[in-house]
């Protein structure tokens, strides 16, 4: 019998412990980390000291001629000057290098920043792109938690990611609406992934201009159905706001972008020059990426990863920040159990990124192409490694077991 007055005692179960994440895992994260901590110090010190000195304020720009004249005049360079003078010092430039060319959503959609100080402005845009980035990154980057957060600081410390940020840009708005595009077409959900991908296009079209063509000649004809009649409205409604004379300066705006050469750091220009061998090398290597889309059409992911890298590769007008987009690619990749060769070369993309911050995109522009070719033979490099490790392992089991006698 249990003595009066002590209540009975229950046994303590001790709680499984918590796996530690490989050592090369815990590394990248930390030295990421610590990249992307010196990321958003910069962030806030160009906060702090030129808020106004960024992109975002062309957008704030064509917001405030759209409430102010109409917005049939966001391409009127002379009301872009007036507009951006009221910005302050830092704010004043309009020129080739800075002119307001997105499509009229971008404008639209700050209208509630438009007569807010650059800074208050810059930060809301700031916050609310880093927190789509993340989201996004969450719903499709494989693996555990700490894995997931280890790609995402990766990401976030690559120099295009950083440099987004740093000058307000509307890439992550692309990357973030494709993301969830694609988990959307993994679901079968055709309609919302057509959805999807036309938003993307309000903001940088040519960053992921391919993907709706990769999966039309794929065979996927439902979501880029639902893609092509949102964006038939979108259109629709874009030309009523403008009317002829706004399409006609928007015509221009473009045309004076293309003919600055500075506008295309990222382009095969940068290799060859601004010429017809250009334009050619761009066109072969979106119609081959194309190509191995339909080659590889059992397999959507490749299919999009092989719309995002082709659409970089074709696009006559790209700048450092633009190759963010590419992440979103290596992101999908990640998801399935990508060969020895694909992972080596996602690392070497790393480092082709980062050369960018020193005003070197030739390693980005050679890595591009190999990328494009690795993702056409990926099924062909799991299938040829697997092999090999089969015929290794039964060479290796009979010397292990020699060497414990």
């Amino acid at each position: 019998m249990r003595s009066a007055g002590h209540a009975p005692q229950c046994a303590i179960v001790p709680r499984p412990a918590t796996p530690l994440p490989p050592l090369w895992l815990a590394i990248s994260a930390v030295t990421a980390g610590i990249t992307v901590v010196f990321g958003v110090q910069r962030w806030i010190d160009h906060f702090v000291t030129a808020p106004g000195a960024q992109d975002l304020y062309l957008h704030l720009v064509a917001a405030r001629v759209g409430l102010t004249h109409g917005w049939s005049h966001i391409y009127d360079i002379g009301l872009q000057g007036q507009a951006a003078r009221t910005l302050g010092p830092s704010g004043t430039l309009i020129d080739s290098m800075h002119l307001f060319i997105s499509p009229p959503p971008t404008a639209w959609m700050l209208v509630p920043l438009a007569w807010q100080p650059p800074a208050v402005s810059y930060l809301a845009w700031t916050v609310l792109n880093l927190s789509a980035f993340i989201a996004a990154g969450w719903l499709v980057v494989p693996g555990p938690r700490f894995a997931k957060l280890t790609v995402l600081l990766v990401s976030l410390a690559l120099w295009p990611v950083h440099y987004q940020f740093w000058a307000g840009q509307t890439v992550v708005a692309t990357l973030s609406l494709m993301a969830l595009a694609y988990w959307l077409l993994e679901r079968d959900r055709w309609v919302l992934c057509g959805l999807a991908m036309a938003a993307a296009f309000c903001f940088k079209p040519q960053d992921v201009l391919l993907v709706p063509l990769a999966l039309l000649i794929s065979g996927r004809f439902k979501p880029v159905a639902a893609f092509a009649a949102a964006g038939a409205v979108m259109v629709t409604l874009w030309a009523a706001t403008l009317g002829w004379s706004g399409i006609a300066a928007w015509q221009h705006d473009l045309a004076i972008i293309q003919a600055d050469p500075h506008n295309s750091p990222l382009s095969y220009s940068f290799l060859i020059g601004r010429n017809l061998a250009t334009s050619a090398t761009e066109a072969a290597l979106g119609i081959l990426t194309l190509g191995f889309a339909w080659y590889r059409r059992t397999r959507v992911d490749l299919v999009f990863c092989l719309g995002v890298v082709g659409s970089t590769m074709s696009a006559g007008y790209l700048h450092e920040f633009d190759m963010a987009i590419l992440v979103l690619g290596a992101w999908i990749v990640l998801r399935s159990r990508p060969s020895v060769s694909q992972r080596v070369w996602l690392l070497a993309g790393i480092v082709a990124a980062q050369f960018i911050a020193l005003g070197q995109p030739v390693p980005m522009l050679l890595w591009e192409p190999v990328w494009m070719l690795l993702l056409g033979l990926e099924p062909w490099l799991h299938g040829h490694e697997s092999t090999v490790l089969s015929h290794i392992r039964p060479v290796q089991a009979p010397a292990l077991e020699s060497s414990r006698r």
